[in-house]
Protein backbone atom coordinates (compact mmCIF):
# COMPACT_ATOMS: atom_id res chain seq x y z
CA UNK A 1 0.00 0.00 0.00
CA UNK A 2 1.54 3.87 -0.64
CA UNK A 3 2.34 5.92 1.42
CA UNK A 4 0.00 8.33 1.16
CA UNK A 5 -2.85 5.75 0.99
CA UNK A 6 -1.59 4.27 4.00
CA UNK A 7 -1.30 7.38 5.70
CA UNK A 8 -5.60 8.40 5.08
CA UNK A 9 -6.50 4.96 5.81
CA UNK A 10 -4.93 5.83 9.65
CA UNK A 11 -6.21 9.01 10.11
CA UNK A 12 -9.69 7.88 8.95
CA UNK A 13 -9.51 4.89 11.29
CA UNK A 14 -8.41 7.16 14.57
CA UNK A 15 -10.84 9.25 13.68
CA UNK A 16 -13.75 7.06 13.42
CA UNK A 17 -12.21 5.42 16.54
CA UNK A 18 -12.54 8.61 18.53
CA UNK A 19 -15.91 9.61 17.15
CA UNK A 20 -17.16 6.26 18.04
CA UNK A 21 -15.61 6.99 21.73
CA UNK A 22 -17.00 10.23 21.82
CA UNK A 23 -20.43 9.10 20.92
CA UNK A 24 -20.07 6.46 23.58
CA UNK A 25 -19.21 8.58 26.01
CA UNK A 26 -21.90 11.67 25.18
CA UNK A 27 -24.47 8.79 25.22
CA UNK A 28 -23.17 6.89 28.52
CA UNK A 29 -23.71 10.43 30.61
CA UNK A 30 -26.91 11.12 29.15
CA UNK A 31 -28.59 8.47 30.33
CA UNK A 32 -26.79 7.81 33.31
CA UNK A 33 -28.15 11.80 33.80
CA UNK A 34 -31.61 11.50 32.57
CA UNK A 35 -32.68 7.88 33.11
CA UNK A 36 -30.63 7.54 36.39
CA UNK A 37 -29.25 4.17 34.93
CA UNK A 38 -28.07 2.45 38.07
CA UNK A 39 -24.55 0.75 37.98
CA UNK A 40 -25.93 -2.89 38.50
CA UNK A 41 -27.78 -2.34 34.90
CA UNK A 42 -24.77 -0.87 33.02
CA UNK A 43 -22.47 -3.28 34.45
CA UNK A 44 -24.79 -6.01 32.64
CA UNK A 45 -25.20 -4.65 29.73
CA UNK A 46 -21.66 -4.13 28.91
CA UNK A 47 -20.94 -7.65 29.58
CA UNK A 48 -23.86 -8.86 27.40
CA UNK A 49 -22.58 -6.58 24.75
CA UNK A 50 -19.26 -7.83 25.70
CA UNK A 51 -20.30 -11.46 25.42
CA UNK A 52 -21.78 -10.76 21.72
CA UNK A 53 -19.29 -9.28 20.56
CA UNK A 54 -16.53 -12.35 21.45
CA UNK A 55 -19.23 -14.80 20.06
CA UNK A 56 -19.47 -12.77 16.99
CA UNK A 57 -15.84 -12.88 16.69
CA UNK A 58 -15.10 -16.24 17.30
CA UNK A 59 -17.93 -17.41 14.45
CA UNK A 60 -16.47 -14.40 12.00
CA UNK A 61 -13.27 -16.58 12.56
CA UNK A 62 -10.61 -15.57 9.61
CA UNK A 63 -13.12 -12.96 7.96
CA UNK A 64 -12.52 -9.03 7.82
CA UNK A 65 -15.79 -8.36 7.38
CA UNK A 66 -17.07 -4.92 9.47
CA UNK A 67 -19.66 -2.91 9.67
CA UNK A 68 -17.81 0.18 9.42
CA UNK A 69 -15.89 0.13 5.91
CA UNK A 70 -12.69 1.56 6.96
CA UNK A 71 -12.47 -1.45 9.65
CA UNK A 72 -12.95 -3.43 7.18
CA UNK A 73 -10.37 -1.95 5.10
CA UNK A 74 -7.94 -1.59 8.06
CA UNK A 75 -8.41 -5.98 8.70
CA UNK A 76 -7.41 -6.78 5.54
CA UNK A 77 -4.94 -4.89 5.05
CA UNK A 78 -3.92 -6.01 8.58
CA UNK A 79 -4.38 -9.63 7.92
CA UNK A 80 -2.27 -9.54 4.92
CA UNK A 81 0.66 -7.90 7.01
CA UNK A 82 0.45 -9.66 10.15
CA UNK A 83 -0.48 -12.69 8.65
CA UNK A 84 -0.41 -15.61 11.36
CA UNK A 85 -0.24 -13.50 13.70
CA UNK A 86 -3.47 -11.32 12.86
CA UNK A 87 -5.29 -14.76 13.69
CA UNK A 88 -3.63 -14.57 17.21
CA UNK A 89 -4.47 -11.48 17.72
CA UNK A 90 -8.08 -12.21 17.32
CA UNK A 91 -8.51 -15.06 19.35
CA UNK A 92 -7.09 -13.44 21.63
CA UNK A 93 -9.73 -10.19 21.43
CA UNK A 94 -11.90 -12.94 21.45
CA UNK A 95 -10.34 -14.80 24.85
CA UNK A 96 -9.82 -11.06 26.35
CA UNK A 97 -13.67 -10.27 25.46
CA UNK A 98 -15.00 -13.09 27.23
CA UNK A 99 -12.93 -12.74 30.27
CA UNK A 100 -14.26 -9.11 30.80
CA UNK A 101 -17.80 -10.26 30.03
CA UNK A 102 -17.61 -12.47 32.72
CA UNK A 103 -16.07 -9.23 34.93
CA UNK A 104 -18.97 -7.05 34.14
CA UNK A 105 -21.65 -10.00 34.96
CA UNK A 106 -19.47 -10.34 38.31
CA UNK A 107 -19.64 -6.36 39.10
CA UNK A 108 -23.13 -6.29 38.31
CA UNK A 109 -23.91 -8.73 40.27
CA UNK A 110 -21.77 -7.20 43.33
CA UNK A 111 -23.21 -3.77 42.72
CA UNK A 112 -26.87 -4.73 43.43
CA UNK A 113 -27.09 -3.36 47.06
CA UNK A 114 -25.00 -0.24 45.68
CA UNK A 115 -26.85 2.85 45.67
CA UNK A 116 -25.92 4.72 42.30
CA UNK A 117 -22.30 6.88 43.56
CA UNK A 118 -22.09 7.79 40.10
CA UNK A 119 -24.26 10.68 41.06
CA UNK A 120 -21.48 12.03 43.67
CA UNK A 121 -18.17 11.42 41.60
CA UNK A 122 -17.08 14.98 40.67
CA UNK A 123 -17.10 16.55 37.48
CA UNK A 124 -13.09 17.16 37.19
CA UNK A 125 -12.46 13.22 38.37
CA UNK A 126 -14.82 12.30 35.60
CA UNK A 127 -13.00 14.74 32.75
CA UNK A 128 -9.69 13.16 34.22
CA UNK A 129 -11.18 9.52 33.72
CA UNK A 130 -12.44 10.90 30.18
CA UNK A 131 -9.22 12.38 28.83
CA UNK A 132 -6.85 9.83 30.40
CA UNK A 133 -9.67 7.12 28.39
CA UNK A 134 -8.71 8.77 25.10
CA UNK A 135 -5.05 9.38 25.27
CA UNK A 136 -4.46 5.86 26.18
CA UNK A 137 -6.53 4.86 23.14
CA UNK A 138 -5.08 6.89 20.92
CA UNK A 139 -1.28 6.41 22.03
CA UNK A 140 -1.88 3.03 21.95
CA UNK A 141 -3.34 2.78 18.36
CA UNK A 142 -0.39 5.44 17.42
CA UNK A 143 2.11 3.18 18.04
CA UNK A 144 0.46 -0.16 16.88
CA UNK A 145 0.12 2.01 13.61
CA UNK A 146 3.74 2.71 13.56
CA UNK A 147 4.94 -0.56 13.92
CA UNK A 148 2.56 -2.44 11.58
CA UNK A 149 2.74 -0.35 9.19
CA UNK A 150 6.36 0.55 9.34
CA UNK A 151 7.65 -3.71 9.02
CA UNK A 152 8.71 -4.54 5.77
CA UNK A 153 8.71 -8.69 5.88
CA UNK A 154 6.14 -10.48 8.18
CA UNK A 155 8.97 -12.24 10.27
CA UNK A 156 9.76 -8.64 11.57
CA UNK A 157 6.15 -9.07 13.21
CA UNK A 158 6.06 -12.47 14.79
CA UNK A 159 5.58 -12.37 18.44
CA UNK A 160 3.77 -9.10 18.05
CA UNK A 161 0.55 -10.63 19.87
CA UNK A 162 2.47 -11.75 22.82
CA UNK A 163 4.78 -8.06 22.65
CA UNK A 164 1.59 -5.96 22.31
CA UNK A 165 -0.59 -7.95 24.95
CA UNK A 166 2.28 -7.31 27.47
CA UNK A 167 2.69 -3.48 26.42
CA UNK A 168 -1.07 -3.37 27.07
CA UNK A 169 -0.87 -4.92 30.57
CA UNK A 170 1.71 -2.60 31.21
CA UNK A 171 0.03 0.15 30.13
CA UNK A 172 -2.85 -0.74 32.14
CA UNK A 173 -1.66 -1.10 35.66
CA UNK A 174 0.46 1.85 34.82
CA UNK A 175 -3.15 3.57 34.25
CA UNK A 176 -4.68 2.05 37.12
CA UNK A 177 -1.85 3.19 39.15
CA UNK A 178 -2.23 6.91 38.10
CA UNK A 179 -6.18 6.73 38.49
CA UNK A 180 -5.58 5.72 41.84
CA UNK A 181 -3.06 8.62 42.92
CA UNK A 182 -5.33 10.84 41.33
CA UNK A 183 -8.05 9.25 43.58
CA UNK A 184 -5.97 9.56 46.92
CA UNK A 185 -4.11 12.86 46.54
CA UNK A 186 -7.63 15.06 44.60
CA UNK A 187 -10.68 12.87 45.37
CA UNK A 188 -10.11 11.33 48.94
CA UNK A 189 -8.83 14.79 50.94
Amino acid sequence: MEQAALKKMRTKQLTACNLIAGIMIVTFSIFFQTLHIQLTHLFFCLGLVMLVQSILGFLKKKSTKSFIPIFEQVAIYEKEKLGKEWEKEQRTENISRVVLSGLMFLQSFSFQDVTNPFFEIQPAFLFFLLAMFLVIMNVSMLFRFRKIDRSIEEHELQGYTKESNMMGLALGLLSAIIIFGFIVIFILP
